[in-house]
């Protein structure tokens, strides 16, 4: 082959691969799956299933007045609840076992896109992950997702993952397209939620009391709700925060029972409610000793994942004010949980 024949290969070779890297570019920043610079395109097929690199372009180009965090126990809420019931159009941005640096990382975003346009926030707080450090999050956020730097966006435009799962993929195969209502859905089916279901998953805490005070553990709610939480209620007064407590199993409080947890446990809500409570912004609504839901197995996957069913209904009492717990009633409904936690016939559990 002659010096020009060379010439000429690597020529056309270099500009078939600027061809492909220029095609390839567009076609992620056209359809943009992590919605990183537009709104979702009406008749793509998105699949949305990555909640860390999804969700901060949800929250800056989606159109919604309302949001719904926390953890995997907000991802069977379907968002239509939250507009027939209260007219508010809501974006469900959940981190399955969120800490509350994860939702002050979210909360940045969305208030940064949207001000104070946002009406209301409901917000799920399981009380084990808000005695964590302040600063430690479920996953690491993505660099090239949650920074201002253009120029790492090189590893999203040219990203093959992204390309083949997300933008290919879909193209070919429509049947994994999300319901907007209902991104991050679990895989759970009706037939799994049941006592043989959770029986699967669950096995009783040893019976060793947990050393740790309730004392300590509240130390740690306080540091996160000053460093993550509090701050966002304050900055935005006119925005309504809707907290609650996801209800888990009674077998939640079994394993509570064996580790000489209850009290423990029992004092974190009541320093969370009564921190909270102290925002006229703010409202609580308690489950925690609903017995219509936590001792029923019909409505468990696993000991603590609740059905869709159990979502629809904490949205219904949402709008309408049921379970709303105040520091009037609050002692009673504390002592309430205390006498059912401690007092629970464990063993006609089939287990």
């Amino acid at each position: 082959m002659t010096d020009k024949k060379v010439r000429n290969f690597i020529l056309a070779m270099g500009v078939t691969v600027a061809l492909g890297l220029i095609a390839a570019g567009a076609a992620v920043i056209t359809v943009d799956p992590f919605f990183h610079y537009h709104a979702p395109l009406k008749s793509f097929p998105y699949v949305v299933d990555d909640q860390v690199d999804m969700n901060p372009g949800l929250a800056a180009h989606m159109d919604y007045d309302s949001v719904l965090l926390g953890s995997s126990m907000t991802v069977a809420f379907d968002t239509d609840w939250f507009m027939e019931d209260m007219g508010l159009k809501t974006q469900k941005l959940s981190y399955n076992g969120a800490y509350p640096k994860d939702q002050a990382i979210i909360l940045d975003k969305i208030f940064k896109a949207k001000g104070d346009s946002v009406k209301r926030v409901f917000l799920g707080i399981d009380e084990l992950n808000y005695s964590s450090d302040t600063e430690q999050t479920k996953f690491e956020p993505t660099d090239y997702i949650y920074d201002d730097n253009v120029i790492n966006d090189v590893k999203y435009i040219w990203n093959k993952t992204v390309l083949l799962d997300y933008v290919i993929k879909p193209l070919v195969d429509r049947s994994d397209a999300s319901e907007w209502n209902k991104i991050y859905k679990p895989w759970w089916q009706p037939m799994h939620y049941n006592l043989a279901n959770v029986r699967l998953y669950y096995t009783p805490a040893p019976e060793t009391p947990d050393k740790t005070t309730a004392d300590e553990y509240i130390e740690g709610i306080r540091a996160n709700l000053d460093a993550n939480i509090l701050p966002y209620i304050e900055a935005h007064p006119d925005t309504e925060y809707t907290i609650f407590y996801p209800p888990y199993s009674i077998l939640y409080w079994y394993d509570a029972k064996r580790q000489d947890q209850i009290d423990s446990i029992i004092a974190k809500y009541d320093y969370m409610t009564r921190r909270l409570l102290e925002y006229d912004n703010v409202e609580v609504y308690f489950f925690q000793n609903d017995r219509d839901i936590i001792c029923d197995f019909d409505n468990y996957a696993d000991h603590t994942h609740y059905s869709p069913e159990v979502c629809h209904y904490m949205t219904d009492c949402m709008a309408e004010g049921k379970r709303r717990v105040t520091l009037q009633d609050l002692d009673k409904e504390l002592e309430d949980l205390k006498d059912l936690a401690e007092n629970y016939d464990y063993d006609s559990i089939d287990l």
